[in-house]
C-alpha cells in the first residue's frame, strides 16, 4: 500500500474541482468573463460577426441569433480537462518530488488555452449545425447539447491521449534510472 503522502497532491486536485464547482453553481455570466470573453473574440473573428454584453445574457451575436452565456463558457470542460492533466500528470512524477515540480502549475493554464479552442470550435460547429439544418436545430432542441457532449468527448480523449504519450515519452525518458 501506498503511504499515505502519495494521496496528498491527488487530495489536493480533487479538493480544489469541487470547490471550484460549488462556485460556479453560484457565479453569473458576469463572473466568467475570463472565459467567456475570449471565446467571444474567436467566435466573433472567425465567424465576422460583432458582438454585444448584457449581463443577464452574455455575449449576444443578433447577426447570428445566439448568445454566448454562462452554459457556453466551458467552465466544466476547463474543469475535466486541468483535472485530467494534473492527474495524468502525477501519476508520471515521484510521490515526493510532486512539490518540487512547479511545472504541474502550468497544466490548467495549458486546461484554460485548450478550453478556448475546444470551446470556440463548440460552438462554432453548433453554429454550422444551426445554419446546414435550420429545421432540425430547431424541432430537435437535445441536437445541440448531444452536438457539444460529442466534441467535448472526442477532445478530452484526444487531450488525454497526447498528454499521456508526452508524459511516456518525455518525463520518463529524462527519469533517474533507479
Amino acid at each position: 500500500m501506498l503511504p499515505s503522502r502519495c494521496w496528498l497532491p491527488y487530495g489536493l486536485v480533487a479538493g480544489a474541482f469541487i470547490a471550484l464547482k460549488f462556485g460556479y453553481m453560484h457565479a453569473a455570466t458576469s463572473h466568467l468573463l475570463w472565459l467567456l470573453w475570449p471565446t467571444d473574440v474567436l467566435v466573433g473573428g472567425v465567424l465576422g460577426s460583432v458582438s454585444s454584453f448584457e449581463p443577464a445574457r452574455g455575449f449576444v451575436h443578433a447577426d447570428l441569433h445566439i448568445a454566448i452565456d454562462k452554459s457556453c463558457s466551458g467552465f466544466n470542460f476547463w474543469l475535466l480537462c486541468s483535472g485530467l492533466l494534473l492527474v495524468s500528470a502525477l501519476r508520471h512524477q515521484e510521490p515526493m518530488r510532486t512539490f518540487q515540480n512547479s511545472w504541474l502549475l502550468l497544466l490548467p493554464v495549458l486546461g484554460y488555452v485548450l478550453t478556448l479552442l475546444v470551446n470556440t470550435s463548440r460552438i462554432l460547429t453548433a453554429v454550422s449545425i444551426q445554419r446546414v439544418f435550420p429545421q432540425a436545430a430547431r424541432q430537435l432542441p437535445w441536437l445541440h447539447q448531444a452536438e457539444g457532449v460529442l466534441v467535448y468527448l472526442v477532445f478530452l480523449l484526444l487531450i488525454y491521449s497526447g498528454f499521456e504519450l508526452l508524459c511516456h515519452r518525455y518525463l520518463l525518458r529524462y527519469a533517474k534510472s533507479a
